[in-house]
């Protein structure tokens, strides 16, 4: 019988061939997945500490602007409680310079939050003194956590009203991720953002007179003082006639009658279409209109009743929320005793309506701008008492009432800044490392 060869060898060869060629392809498939997963998850998280960042960013705007904070910064009625921006920022009152506030011991403070997706929302910690302290939220998930660091704007000479801003973000709460000046967490998303804020009471003209309307004054019984040599002394400006009547105080060496200033037609402004004298007055003081200005995060709108404004809503609503100004709807009446504000904590009120005084020995603290309901009538004084600062009137000056107006450079100094709106600098902002 004849034996017959094997074969199939060369078949056998090209198989294994075609597996190790097959094998080659899948493992080569296989690594672009694994990366094209890592470049995911690596993009997935350096988006959430982006957004992390981008966060904390609008929050410490956003309560730089607004009243009161307990110590997980959440809104308080307690006047213990202090703002956001007194926990964080100082101001100087003469020169408008902005620094932070550091801890007892020197290090900065660094209000931190962290997402917690259990409850849905972000649990903060907001320290007068000391650390941080939060927990980190249960769970597997990941939880992004942003911190936030006030300085003062590093340039010569120093800028009055500016601040710098630096947040962190990071996938989770981690010390050594959230400090401004670390290296960050192996596998873990962290961006770094800053961006320099400005406090809009800088963004205000101040007045040079005591008494500045747009209209007559029309009235005998107000003492009005300006003893201020840098500002000229200048008592009442007004674009109508004033009373000679008026009891005025200037300074030295300057005539009565030349401390006032009376038919400038300058406070009426050029005609421009399509706002009205009254808005382009506003604005020539805020540099926006009444209705723009009113939209300001931090700007308070208090809404009085059918009969108005008590003194005591006034100083709640003041007390509440110290160093935002104060937008009033309806007349206010200085009923009750007791100062509106103080020299060294003046107020801005804005004032949409009449205001009257029938407590006697009250003073207001700061600048008050009027806009009563018809210019022509205008600010009907009634009773007795005392503003520490300046008065605008957008109308005219009436009434009967005994007030002193006494113009106080300093008070309004201070004014421009610790009250006014926190906004971010346009081209301020970055996304890299700061020292």
């Amino acid at each position: 019988m004849r034996i017959r060869r094997q074969q199939g060898a060369a078949t056998l060869v090209v198989v294994m061939v075609l597996f190790f060629i097959i094998s080659m392809v899948a493992a080569y498939t296989g690594r672009n997945m694994i990366f094209e997963q890592r470049t995911g998850t690596n993009l997935y998280r350096a988006t959430q500490s982006l957004e992390a960042a981008e966060a904390g960013m609008e929050w410490a705007l956003m309560l730089l602007n607004t009243g009161r904070i307990d110590d997980q910064c959440i809104a308080s009625a307690d006047p213990g409680d202090p703002t956001f921006r007194d926990r964080y920022v100082a101001a100087d009152v003469t020169t408008g310079v902005l620094s932070a506030r550091t801890q007892t011991g020197g290090g900065a403070l660094t209000p931190t939050c962290v997402f917690d997706r259990s409850a849905n929302r972000w649990a903060c910690s907001c320290p007068e003194d000391g650390s941080p302290s939060l927990a980190l939220p249960a769970g597997d998930e990941t939880a992004p956590a942003f911190r936030v660091r006030f300085r003062a704007l590093n340039v010569v000479p120093a800028r009055p009203g500016l601040l710098r801003i630096d947040v962190v973000g990071c996938t989770r709460l981690d010390d050594d991720c959230l400090s401004l000046a670390g290296p960050g967490v192996v596998n873990e998303g962290r961006t770094v953002l800053g961006s320099v804020a400005m406090v809009s009471g800088r963004a205000m003209v101040t007045p040079r007179a005591a008494l500045t309307a747009r209209g007559n004054v029309a009235t005998s019984t107000l003492t009005v003082s300006n003893v201020r040599v840098t500002d000229g002394g200048i008592t009442v400006h007004a674009s109508g006639t004033i009373d000679s009547g008026l009891s005025l105080t200037t300074i030295s060496g300057n005539a009565l009658g030349g401390s006032t200033i009376a038919n400038d037609n300058a406070l009426e402004l050029p005609a421009l279409a399509p706002f009205s004298a009254s808005q382009r007055v506003f604005a020539s003081i805020f540099f926006l209109t009444p209705e723009r200005w009113v939209q300001q995060p931090a700007v308070l709108t208090v809404t009085c009743g059918v009969s108005g404004c008590s003194a005591a809503e006034i100083r709640t609503a003041i007390a509440a929320n110290p160093g935002r100004p104060l937008w009033i709807v309806g007349d206010v009446s200085v009923d009750s005793t007791g100062d509106i504000g103080t020299a060294t904590e003046p107020v801005l009120l804005v004032i949409n309506g009449n205001l009257s005084f029938s407590a006697s020995g009250v003073s207001i603290h700061g600048m008050l701008v009027i806009r009563p309901t018809d210019p022509v009538s205008g600010w009907v004084t009634a009773g007795s008492g005392s503003i520490n600062g300046a008065v605008y009137v957008d109308g005219a000056v009436t009434g009967s009432g005994n007030l002193a107006i006494d113009y106080n450079g300093d008070v309004l100094t201070a004014l421009r800044a610790t009250v006014g709106n926190f906004a971010r600098v346009p081209g301020s902002w970055r996304d890299w490392t700061m020292p």
